[in-house]
């Protein structure tokens, strides 16, 4: 009980930090997500595939009804919820009203077909022992529907779904928008390990295979899915035609139904331990969301309020939901990864060659102490130095990437680099890189009386160890040390340069590919709704900067004041989100 009320206490706070960045649907979902979960105890299992799949007729032979519309074409052009009620109906609830209103079989059918606009939530209801409470199941358009807004909204599902059914058809099974479809199911639900979520595939007209051919089948997606999701996924081989119109019928297809039927009651009788996970992950998913929105939006303080508002144009026009084309906006990022990091490593290359060269010219000196105090510590400063510059240049490149895909950008670069130690924080120092591979430390020691002197040459460049034997050492001995320390140095430098740069590429290339996940994630978890939400944070940016406690306040005191509300609301999402990774369950 008590982990329950701290779980609704995080999703009160977090739905109003939402609200206070103008996220006023984004807070309502947080709200109404988890006390359907904690309050409702309500299992949501999203039935999601391409169209003409099955996945109506799929839900029809689960609760022994044609309850929703079928056929060759396309059938479902809207969400439809599906669970239990006193009544059997049709409903429609309104976005403004407060009680459903009842629609007949024919009026429900065209609004689930989506011939026309339903307006809000479209809802069957079913009596009996057909449905258990709290056990919803969820009818989505396909993901590859020709009306992208309809498609767009099967996405908008996952992240509130508790068990996710893909369904897949056995003729043409796992094609590359469904990989990168259930690639997408697994970010939105928080992974399919300790989230509570559960992700099924259902190949439906097993039927239409013949017996000696479903192995291979099955080999086939198994090793697809293996490759996705780890752990392994369940797979049902069901016939939902057959399995509606004769539920005893004893074939394969139909036995399988009935065996997913029996795993979805199953999930249902463990939602007490389930949804609580379901609610972490899920917060902790909005938390990211929400945070990513905070970073727009504190960039967007940074700027006058007229090129606020051409941004607003911007994300408006090319980001509605009519446009989007989420597979086109992955084809950009792969590419623009992979430009970025072709430009990034022809510069690091160009970098070691001219440190080398320099380096090993500076070994000619006879000077031991120049040797030894100030070539590494001159190498550190270089490699610093240029890391400072590259990342600097990979952040702009990064930020431009922002901007063509979401026409926007936050401080997102900085605080997602950070883990490659490429240190940026959204509001920290610019750039700074730990040198990954070559401390090269040196220090020159005096020992005793008869000053014995140990020079030691770096990490790298080890086992550069002389004495030279006090006062009486002769010069031949000392000039001799002096070619040793150059001709090892001369053999060992260039493969301690070597390590390190490869380091700074390897670190570099980590910074770009967690950005790359960063943006990819928002896109996930905004889904068809990323347009909205960003030109909600933007906005509110341009009124934070309109108000003013008086007439004479100065601008610029208007403008340190909101960014240190968003700072302060930006460490409460760091705490948040500390608090859920923590959370015991």
């Amino acid at each position: 009980m008590q982990m329950q009320e701290s779980l609704s206490a995080t999703s009160t706070r977090l739905s109003a930090i939402a609200a206070t960045l103008g996220l006023t649907g984004l807070a309502a979902d947080i709200a109404e997500d988890t006390q359907r979960r904690l309050d409702k105890a309500a299992l949501r299992v999203v039935i999601l595939g391409e169209i003409k799949h099955g996945k109506s007729s799929l839900i029809n032979a689960l609760v022994g009804a044609k309850l929703l519309p079928t056929g060759v074409t396309p059938t479902t052009g809207a969400t439809v919820e599906v669970k239990r009620g006193d009544h059997g109906g049709f409903w429609l609830w309104g976005q403004d009203s407060d009680a459903p209103a009842a629609l007949d079989e024919e009026r429900f059918a065209r609004l689930a077909r989506g011939k026309e606009p339903a307006g809000g939530l479209l809802r069957a209801t079913v009596e009996g022992d057909v449905l258990p409470p709290g056990l919803e199941l969820v009818d989505t358009p396909g993901i590859n529907d020709i009306d992208q807004v309809r498609g767009l909204s099967s996405r908008g599902q996952l992240p509130r779904g508790d068990a996710l059914v893909f369904v897949l058809d056995a003729t043409q099974a796992l094609n590359r928008t469904e990989l990168l479809f259930l690639r997408d199911a697994v970010v939105a639900v928080g992974g399919t390990e300790d989230s509570g979520a559960t992700i099924l595939v259902v190949l439906n007209r097993i039927d239409l295979i013949s017996e000696k051919e479903r192995p291979v089948l099955r080999a086939h997606v198994d090793k697809e899915l293996a490759a996705l999701i780890p752990g392994g996924v369940e797979v049902f081989e069901t016939d939902a035609r057959l399995a509606l119109k004769d539920p005893k019928a004893d074939t394969h297809g139909v036995r399988e139904l009935a065996r997913l039927r029996a795993r979805l009651l199953e999930l249902h009788g463990q939602r007490e331990r389930l949804l609580p996970r379901r609610v972490r992950a899920s917060l902790r998913r909005y938390t990211n969301l929400v945070a990513y929105n905070a970073a727009i939006q504190a960039r967007a303080l940074t700027l006058e309020t007229q090129a606020i508002v051409l941004e607003v144009a911007d994300v408006k026009s090319t980001l509605d939901r009519a446009r989007l084309d989420f597979e086109k906006l992955r084809a950009t990022i792969r590419e623009s990864r992979e430009h970025i990091l072709r430009e990034s490593r022809e510069r690091v290359a160009a970098f070691h060659g001219q440190l080398r060269e320099q380096a090993l010219a500076q070994l000619e000196r006879d000077d031991l102490r120049f040797v030894a105090d100030l070539i590494p510590g001159a190498i550190q400063d270089s490699i610093a130095h240029f890391a400072h510059l590259e990342a600097e240049r990979l952040r702009h490149a990064l930020d431009a990437l922002s901007r063509e895909i979401i026409r926007t950008h936050g401080m997102m670069t900085r605080r997602r680099m950070q883990e490659a130690a490429v240190l940026l924080g959204y509001r920290g120092p610019d750039v700074h890189i730990l040198p990954p591979s070559v401390s090269v430390e040196v220090g020159l020691l005096t020992v005793g009386v008869i000053g014995t002197a140990i020079m030691y040459f770096g990490n790298f460049v080890a086992g550069l160890l002389i004495a030279i034997a006090g006062p009486l050492a002769t010069m031949v001995l000392r000039e001799r040390s002096v070619r040793e320390i150059r001709a090892a140095a001369t053999a060992r430098l260039p493969s301690a340069l070597e390590a390190s740069v490869e380091g700074l590429e390897r670190a570099l290339t980590r910074a770009v590919d967690q950005y790359v996940a960063t943006l990819e994630e928002h896109l996930v978890l905004a889904n068809e709704r990323i347009g909205e939400q960003l030109t909600a944070v933007l906005r509110r940016a341009e009124e934070n900067l309109s108000e003013k406690s008086g007439e004479d306040r100065d601008p610029l005191v208007t403008r340190r004041a909101r960014a240190a509300e968003l700072a302060a609301l930006e460490g409460e999402l760091q705490e948040i989100g500390r608090d859920l990774a923590a959370l015991t369950l």
